[in-house]
């Protein structure tokens, strides 16, 4: 379905980091909206979760806990960014997973304490695939209808460019590996100890591991301003390797939304 709807490809080497291109290769249809739906309702709990736990409950009571307890609500502007934030990282996660070829080894918004909220840490993590873990992708995600509107508090450093580029860089700097040292102790709970032992491993020995940086952008293709890619590239280069992806997509206000719309009865449809 991706696939179907998006194109990926390099663009020009005019800048210090890779950059490329993912766009629309037609208008998103109704089907592609219920495959959406799909993805960001098995991305806050597992599919099998639902099936055991809810196998028995009635068709309201499953909206009423999807509505309660799953799905960031939309009653103010600071829960509707929740929702643009997690529709953008999941929406990443199929690019990496597809184009990329990388595998992903969870989906950390199930493990949401609060749904209005963002997960801390790392926007996204993966790695090549195969037995052996030997590359390491570390990305952060920022989904903006008006990617050139300044942010943040300092006036030299508040392109959302440079801001994601900062974001990353101090989880980079931090003396721990936090996801992998979590993605052991998860593996070690559900008994899988050789996955256990790979991650503990990158804890334990990350000079062995190659680490890769990536920024993703998803933004409204009307407003993208190349301002945002020049202030980018005049940082100094503290992310090597360092690539940005820019994903445009008309119309993604009226996307997310309709994406978000009645998104309760994609899993009722799930489980019947």
């Amino acid at each position: 379905m991706i696939e179907e709807w998006l194109s990926h490809q390099k663009y020009a080497d005019k800048y210090v980091f890779k950059l490329f291109h993912i766009t629309e290769k037609r208008e998103p249809n109704d089907e592609l909206v219920r495959f959406l739906q799909e993805k960001i309702i098995t991305s806050y709990r597992n599919i099998d979760f639902y099936k055991r736990r809810l196998e028995s409950v009635s068709e309201n009571k499953i909206r009423e806990y999807v509505k309660k307890y799953v799905i960031p609500s939309d009653e103010n502007q600071f829960d509707k960014n929740v929702r643009q934030g997690d529709w953008g990282e999941i929406l990443s996660a199929l690019i990496v997973a597809y184009f990329q070829n990388l595998e992903i080894p969870i989906n950390k918004l199930q493990w949401k304490i609060n749904k209005n909220k963002a997960v801390f840490g790392t926007d996204l993590i993966a790695f090549n695939k195969g037995d052996e873990i030997k590359d390491i992708y570390y990305y952060e995600v920022k989904t903006r209808l008006t990617p050139q509107k300044k942010e943040g508090k300092n006036p030299n450093r508040n392109f959302i460019t440079v801001i994601a580029h900062d974001t990353l860089l101090k989880d980079d700097m931090a003396p721990n590996e936090a996801i992998a040292d979590f993605l052991a102790r998860l593996f070690e709970e559900r008994k899988e100890y050789d996955k256990s032992k790979k991650f503990f491993d990158i804890v334990i020995n990350p000079q062995n591991y190659n680490r890769n940086f990536e920024l993703f952008f998803i933004i409204e293709n009307s407003n993208f301003q190349e301002k945002i890619l020049e202030e980018l590239d005049n940082l100094p280069p503290q992310l090597d390797p360092l690539k940005v992806t820019i994903v445009f997509i008309d119309n993604l206000k009226q996307l997310v939304e309709k994406t978000w719309q009645d998104i309760e009865n994609s899993l009722v449809n799930l489980l019947n």
